[in-house]
């Protein structure tokens, strides 16, 4: 039986609830017993992005890119920890002492982390990411100012032109939904695989096939990993592949994915440039394969992926793109970075270079003309 209980059905079974206690039941009574306790008015503020709680007394909420403390509080830690497990009702996960972590997707697309004690010190501590409230498409993210329109044509032209992405950046700045909004400029006939440890990325493709990872059951059935779903999509037809995140030893699938007839994928990754998430892809492609020499780990991500969009939060908080670069073989076969795009000191996103050969080749290889002077000419307006 599926228990679980979508925000607008959660609502009207409180509201209900509320009426059979008695007319003068207090609201939080009610949202104790059937709703998410204090929580329930958080989550009702569709300007809350991000609700995070440190400890009973302290919760913080995430509103216009901005943490700031909440009034809300629970009685105790115990209090927390029935809220927690009453988010998890009908998710599939689990947690308790012998399970203390765990990451969990709501039925409206949030995304709940929580820690239990002793690996939490004290009390509880859950986060909880709202998803946005409504879908950001290229032209949205043009209209915010995270895109300027050339850079938005280059990433547009480079997604038609199968060149194969990257998303870096830190927690929050926005990596998911550019991944989204890339996953949406697919051309509808080709069959896009989306794989992620808890399904997170709200893109609309009408040959879109969702899949996210399993942990271990407890009636003992097996874990199933981000590697499992990689190299099971191999034989699931794809004409490209999408990983939510790589952070581990499912990256030297990925990148074989790339290098081997999957030309178009896309995956993300936490860096804090686009040159440290080459750095970073190597060193997770040495503990995948550690009996593998440096330079040719280097050449192979050299070979596979054509571009790195790097996004992070501005002084105000706002997500936006801080750099597109553009990847090439060296002369000894090593990773050549080109900027496209980055941002100059007035914080706008100007184009930088022209682009290297191999990404324009690839372009044109699958009929996409690109016209690259055009960088030239806006980036020296």
């Amino acid at each position: 039986m599926d228990t679980q209980i979508s925000g607008g059905g959660r609502r009207r079974l409180v509201d209900g609830l509320r009426g059979w206690v008695a007319a003068e039941a207090p609201a939080p009574a009610a949202d104790d017993l059937a709703g998410l306790g204090p929580l329930e008015a958080l989550f009702a503020d569709r300007a809350v992005t991000e609700i995070i709680v440190n400890a009973p007394e302290q919760v913080h909420v995430e509103v216009d890119g901005r943490l700031r403390r909440s009034p809300v509080r629970f009685r105790d830690a115990d209090h927390v920890l029935a809220v927690v497990q009453r988010l998890l009702s009908g998710t599939g996960r689990r947690i308790d002492e012998g399970a203390p972590l765990v990451d969990a997707r709501l039925a409206d697309g949030s995304r709940v982390n929580a820690v239990l004690p002793p690996v939490a010190v004290g009390s509880p501590l859950l986060t909880i990411r709202r998803p946005p409230r409504r879908r950001l498409g290229v032209d949205e993210l043009i209209r915010l100012g995270a895109l300027e329109p050339t850079a938005a044509a280059f990433l547009h032209a480079a997604v038609l032109g199968r060149c194969n992405i990257l998303v870096a950046g830190g927690a929050g700045t926005g990596k998911t939904t550019l991944l989204a909004a890339l996953c949406e400029l697919v051309p509808p006939g080709q069959r896009l695989l989306l794989l992620e440890d808890v399904a997170e990325v709200a893109a609309e493709h009408p040959h879109l096939v969702r899949q996210q990872c399993r942990p271990p059951a407890p009636d003992g059935g097996r874990e199933i990993t981000l590697r499992d779903l990689v190299r099971n999509a191999l034989r699931m037809r794809p004409d490209r592949l999408v990983v939510g995140e790589v952070r581990g030893l499912e990256a030297a699938d990925m990148l074989a994915a790339m290098n081997t007839g999957h030309p178009g994928s896309m995956t993300t990754l936490h860096a804090n440039s686009a040159a440290d998430a080459v750095a970073r892809l190597e060193a997770m492609l040495a503990m995948a394969l550690p009996a593998v020499g440096g330079g040719t780990l280097r050449a192979w991500i050299s070979s596979g992926l054509d571009v790195i969009v790097h996004c992070e939060r501005d002084s105000g908080g706002s997500r936006r793109v801080a750099e597109v670069a553009a990847l090439d073989s060296g002369e000894d076969g090593m990773p050549l970075l080109t900027t496209v795009c980055s941002r100059d000191a007035a914080g706008a996103l100007r184009p930088a270079a022209e682009l290297p050969h191999r990404c324009l080749a690839r372009m044109r290889h699958h009929g996409v003309d690109f016209p690259d002077r055009l960088l030239l000419r806006r980036g020296a307006a």
